[in-house]
């Protein structure tokens, strides 16, 4: 067993006797999800899931995802109740062990002296699992030294580690494919034509996508954990809502993705106005899950159509009230209203909310602003160029203490 010794981290020596090239901070997010995919492929698989990271929230998701599973989890991040000593420093982990899979990814930004990259400690099935797996145990307050014995990785017949490879190999090709597709497209541009001004846009374009993504994942999520929910209780709640947001949020996220390869990707077709805009709030409901807020639709047109691509409009309007919703504390009221204005329909989402300030108003649909701690500020900039690619356009009619409200305005069909 590794000596215990008191105050002492020795996940760091373990880096440093490993001598391995530092890790992006991108590559780290997906060497954590490498490993745990195996785990949500097999969720009735059973072993033990340690870790440690600084910033939980940005794994918020999995570690929910992984209450899902037969996999016992311990939260051994400093300060925590299960631990006899917050000796971990800036160095984090994140550890599984079931009887068929096992792997300790051990990583400390710190040690790198690089920005936003990390030195670490990576280890698939071996008997060497151990030595992190005790140092764990020994700073630990729950005796966990029975998963040792009972979950022992079988590396004869490892289709659950090879899963897991398997996915961190394609993670590492596409990186490469990208970073060659960019470095040709670099070699392409010239100073005769806007290529440089495409590219920039190309990639806001990505980051927006990134986060559209999220968006929608976040929703396909929640609603499966209160399906989920539902399920086990077997009372007389209606899936169907929870389900065709479900579906719905996977298509616009895979549009997103079909979306990165193209700078004109557009799928233009008639569509009711109505209909459109009640999926787009059955969809952003999920965001005021927690909060009382309500969310109406005045619908003055309902026989009205537009000419738009579906997923990219919906994926507008699901930003718009979401940042609605976000704008309201605890309890709001937000009112989407549609009407025909002449040969246009308007689409207005006005919610009761905190004001957006005098000075930044003039800001808001430019690259890269934003007023949220964690924001990209892409949101609504691209939500005015994606609007503009379907010949509509988007504004901030008014924010005031009443009420803000933003305009779609689109041509009739």
């Amino acid at each position: 067993m590794v000596k215990y010794i008191k105050g002492k981290n020795r996940l760091k020596d373990l880096i440093y006797i490993q001598e391995n090239k530092p890790m992006n901070g991108k590559s780290v997010d997906e060497v954590i999800r490498a490993m745990a995919l195996p785990l949500f492929e097999n969720p009735e698989a059973k072993g033990i899931v340690l870790y440690n990271f600084k910033d939980k929230n940005k794994y918020d998701g999995m570690l929910k995802r992984l209450k899902y599973t037969s996999v016992d989890v311990y939260d051994l991040c400093n300060n925590s109740d299960l631990i006899k000593e917050d000796i971990w420093e800036d160095t984090e982990f994140f550890y599984v062990l079931t009887n068929r899979y096992g792997a300790s990814f051990v990583f400390d930004f710190k040690i790198a002296n690089v920005p936003n990259f990390a030195e670490y400690y990576l280890l698939y099935n071996s008997v060497s699992l151990r030595n992190s797996f005790e140092i764990f145990e020994e700073n630990c307050k729950t005796d966990i030294s029975a998963y040792k014995e009972e979950y022992k990785p079988d590396r004869r017949d490892n289709a659950m580690m090879n899963l897991s490879i398997r996915s961190l190999v394609d993670f590492i090709a596409d990186s490469n494919n990208e970073e060659m597709l960019v470095d040709i497209e670099r070699n392409l541009l010239t100073d005769e034509d806007d290529s440089i001004k495409r590219l920039e846009f190309v990639n806001t374009k990505t980051r927006y996508v990134s986060h559209e993504i999220r968006n929608q994942l976040s929703i396909c999520e929640l609603y499966t954990n209160i399906v989920s929910k539902h399920l086990e209780l077997k009372d007389d709640y209606d899936y169907s809502d929870a389900i065709l947001s479900i579906k719905t949020a996977i298509g616009i996220a895979n549009n997103a993705l079909i979306d990165l390869k193209s700078l004109d990707n557009k799928n233009l077709q008639v569509h009711n106005t109505k209909t459109l805009i009640e999926k787009a709030i059955t969809l952003s409901k999920i965001y005021a899950n927690n909060k009382n807020i309500s969310i109406k639709f005045n619908c003055k047109d309902k026989d009205s159509s537009i000419f738009a691509d579906e997923s990219k409009f919906l994926a507008v309007l699901i930003n718009l009230i979401k940042n609605s919703i976000e704008a309201i504390e605890d309890v709001g009221e937000i009112t989407v209203t549609s009407s025909l204005k002449n040969d246009f329909v308007s689409i207005i989402v006005s919610n009761n909310g905190k004001k957006i300030p005098d000075d930044i108003q003039s800001k808001i649909f430019e690259d890269g602003f934003t007023t949220k701690a964690e924001g990209s500020g892409v949101g609504l900039y691209i939500c005015k160029r994606t609007l503009e690619e379907q010949f509509a356009k988007l504004e901030l009619l008014k924010s005031d203490d009443k009420s803000t409200d933003f305009e779609i305005l689109i041509s009739a069909v």
